[in-house]
């Protein structure tokens, strides 16, 4: 008799741990993407327009192998939603490169980190889903990390700071509206969102064919690693979980942006900026094991 409820209980704290491994992972991917903006050394909409030409061509491989003949069928039937969720997608992604080009890559991703407030509240509105406490709890202590590295003990904000709040809360639509649509296939929203990337930015890239072949390689790596693996794994994993639990675990790409950038092109962060990002780091993994403990 216990076996019957024991399943359904079983299968959605699996469902949970695989949603959050898979956000985890998407956020280590997304976390380099602004050093591979830093490698590319071109305007904002020759960026986008390569790295979602081999977005597209990564993702639409995978798409074409897994949906075969019915891939035409899978996309028409996304309707609205799958247009508003692909919509937010080309606005989240297009809007990091100008932002990583206008501020430093910390800043950038920082502020990234308000995302679990702005997530919340238009979960809120829209599903009427409540955040727990201890989410409030971390998110409220990840927005201090923000204060900490983008206030006015910092060097002040800049025109990036406010594209990067744009992308934010783009990203916050794009979760919560995922959250809500679980019957669309989201893997091929990943993809349409590259190819409206690229017909967007390529009639204004000024250098759509001054690439070397280390840029193309860096092109290559862009859209493989960040637009890829990391923007499947999102849209993916955060079907699976609390909108605001999604957004908290992405908040970590803010110190492992930085750290990438350190690494990769020697942008050493401020002393606010590890402050800072201790803090983000500090408030996830606590909630994290918070959720694990509550769930054991």
């Amino acid at each position: 008799m216990r076996e019957g409820p024991a399943l359904p209980l079983a299968e959605a704290r699996a469902r949970h741990r695989q949603g959050v491994a898979l956000v985890l992972l998407a956020t280590v991917a997304w976390s380099a993407g602004g050093l591979f903006t830093r490698l590319l050394p071109f305007d904002l909409w020759t960026i986008v327009a390569w790295r979602g030409a081999f977005g597209t061509v990564f993702i639409g491989t995978y798409v074409l192998w897994r949906y075969g003949r019915d891939t035409l069928g899978t996309i028409r039937r996304m309707g609205r939603m799958g247009a508003f969720i692909t919509l937010c997608s080309t606005a989240a992604i297009t809007l990091f490169v100008p932002a990583f080009q206008r501020t430093s890559v910390a800043n950038a991703f920082t502020i990234y980190a308000a995302l679990p407030f702005v997530a919340a509240g238009i979960s809120w509105l829209w599903l009427r889903e409540r955040p727990t406490a201890g989410t409030l709890v971390a998110s409220a202590v990840a927005l201090a990390g923000i204060v900490v590295m983008v206030g006015p003990s910092a060097e002040g904000p800049r025109l990036g700071d406010g594209l990067a709040m744009l992308a934010t809360t783009a990203t916050a639509l794009l979760t919560v509206a995922i959250r809500k649509s679980r019957h669309i296939e989201m893997v091929p929203v990943a993809c349409l969102a590259n190819i409206v990337s690229v017909l967007v930015a390529a009639p204004f890239a000024a250098h759509l064919l001054d690439l070397t072949p280390r840029d193309y390689l860096v092109a290559a790596g862009f859209g493989l690693i960040p637009m890829t693996m990391g923007l499947m794994l999102y849209v993916i994993g955060s079907a699976l979980i609390p909108s605001a639990l999604a957004t908290l675990i992405n908040t970590m790409e803010a110190p492992f942006g930085g750290l990438w950038a350190w690494i990769g092109i020697g942008e050493v962060p401020a002393a606010t900026t590890f402050i800072g990002g201790g803090i983000v780091l500090a408030s996830v993994f606590g909630r994290l094991l918070l959720e694990r403990e509550r769930r054991e």
